[in-house]
């Protein structure tokens, strides 16, 4: 698979603090989709130039396994139990920070997307 574009919401603290971390253990292509449609917004999203897309549990598995000290997550993560959990904790968590992010906006007074 050739590399992908990493997408991920600069604006949102959570999210930032944690690609940050992955930046600097890898040599990936990173950037902020915090002005994109909401699409992007509600999940890590991994896309490639032939317009292929990795989403959720599957973009974090793409960026584990090109992460220095990863490997084992995206391999753990993989297993077909771990990843049906993974794919439901990561949909739940992925909803409550998008919603958190849009009420952030909205009381800042910033429209945003």
């Amino acid at each position: 698979m050739k590399e992908g574009k990493v997408l991920f919401n600069e604006q949102c603290s959570i999210c930032n603090y944690e690609i940050k971390h992955y930046k600097k253990r890898s040599e990936l292509s990173f950037s902020d989709c915090s002005h994109m449609d909401d699409k992007y917004l509600k999940r890590l999203h991994v896309v490639f130039e032939n317009g292929e897309e990795l989403t959720g549990v599957d973009a974090f598995i793409y960026v584990w396994k090109r992460t220095d000290g990863y490997m084992w997550l995206a391999k753990f993560t993989s297993l077909p139990i771990v990843y049906h959990c993974a794919k439901i904790a990561y949909s739940f968590m992925a909803f409550l920070l998008f919603w958190r992010f849009k009420l952030v906006l909205a009381i800042s007074g910033n429209k945003g997307k």
